[in-house]
């Protein structure tokens, strides 16, 4: 049997596992509905709990800037707009690739832990940050945007669609209709604009991470700290998480590259000495290592970072892995999601605004409903055959 039936295998037998727990969960929600409390919603695989706690600060936010918000949030349509263009075109050429052009192909996927999300704590800690704050931000955003248009807000809240959790905000849908398109585009495109903008933001810190640093870390890595050793790998049981590799058989080491450089040099399975800093002493080791599975090389079996030095005793030494990590996987799902949020597709925001542009550029109610109808269409299926081919093209896929 070869390496890729395992690999297919494997998934499959992952994707079994997963469905079947999720439909035990489900299940286990929806007969026990009756005793959740009456704020909570229970339908097939939706869970919604509604509350009005939020909603005092939603309308202080959103009257005290009005005239601020309104420029702000027009500027957001213009953004929103773009991206709706821009995701389109990049999964419609994508598309084209997975057909014709695997190799400049990308993966497209849901971010499902165990699945296509890699089941570690790192990963599932950045994963799970960003999305709380992306999600709150997002719906906090239409919040704001519907207060500065007098369009009132019933309730906010927390929703689990599947394994996928969200927040929402609910306007009145009265006062959301009787309102102008051009108000309604605003609070559409609010959400999808703070997380393209958040996610800037966080590209900006990423770039200028030097200055981000700082104050509490050297800015020139001295070593490379281990994050996650691999189970079963030649550093299980010899090195341990947040271990500093400062060099290899007398050749520093402080980057990825020149891990992969040093290691380039020794043949696998040769036994060499480390120097590791480990909880702040000096020690070095004797270390066997092993040979690489994809290429002729030497491994080690780690997940790896640059070690940058705390300026005080009191800094964790860890604290720049996750700080730079948090910033990099919240630019990355800030953007993605604020940006797949604009497609024209049904349950997403780009679909309603898309459908407010179409009623204000044509007069016929019936021509823009049938228009919006098909793009609606074809976006859906544009999305579908990604994630689709991908799954297909690329069984091993997984992030983080």
């Amino acid at each position: 049997m070869n390496r890729s039936n395992i690999v297919g295998g494997n998934l499959v037998e992952s994707w079994v596992v997963f469905l079947a727990v999720l439909l035990c969960f489900w299940t286990i929600v929806y007969i026990g509905r009756q005793f959740l409390p009456k704020s909570f919603e229970v339908h097939p695989f939706l869970m919604m709990w509604r509350t009005t706690r939020f909603n005092s600060l939603i309308d202080r936010v959103g009257r005290a800037l009005r005239p601020f918000w309104k420029v702000f949030w027009t500027l957001g349509v213009a953004i929103s707009i773009g991206g709706m263009v821009y995701i389109t075109y990049i999964l419609c050429r994508n598309l084209f690739y997975l057909f014709f052009n695997t190799e400049s192909a990308s993966p497209v996927s849901l971010l499902i832990p165990g699945i296509t999300l890699s089941l570690n704590f790192n990963t599932l800690f950045f994963f799970g940050l960003s999305l709380a704050i992306i999600i709150i931000f997002h719906e906090f955003s239409h919040g704001v945007a519907a207060k500065a248009e007098n369009i009132q807000v019933k309730s906010t809240g927390l929703l689990l669609l599947a394994v996928i959790p969200g927040a929402f905000v609910e306007p009145d849908e009265e006062s959301l209709n009787k309102a102008k398109r051009s108000a309604q585009a605003r609070v559409f495109s609010a959400g999808s604009t703070t997380n393209i903008l958040m996610g800037l933001i966080a590209l900006v810190l990423l770039i200028n991470s030097n200055l981000v640093l700082a104050p509490l870390y050297s800015t020139d890595p001295s070593g490379l700290q281990v994050t996650e050793i691999v189970p079963g790998s030649p550093a299980d049981g010899i090195l341990r998480t947040w271990d500093v590799i400062k060099n290899i058989n007398g050749s520093p080491v402080k980057d990825a590259d020149s891990l992969t450089l040093v290691l380039s040099e020794i043949p696998p399975n040769s036994t060499v000495p480390f120097l590791i800093l480990r909880d702040g002493t000096s020690i070095e080791l004797n270390f066997t290592l092993g040979q690489s599975t994809t290429r002729n090389a030497s491994y080690i079996g780690i997940n790896s970072f640059p070690y940058y030095e705390p300026r005080f005793s009191f800094v964790p030494s860890m604290g720049s892995f996750y700080i730079l990590g948090s910033l990099s996987w919240f630019y990355l799902l800030s953007i993605n999601i604020g940006l797949i949020n604009m497609m024209p597709v049904t349950g997403l925001d780009g679909d309603k605004l898309l459908a407010i542009l179409l009623r204000t550029l044509f007069r016929s109610e019936k021509r823009a409903a049938q228009l919006s109808n098909t793009l609606r269409w074809a976006c859906l299926m544009i999305l579908v055959l990604n994630i689709s081919m991908s799954f297909v093209l690329f069984p091993s896929f997984k992030f983080g």
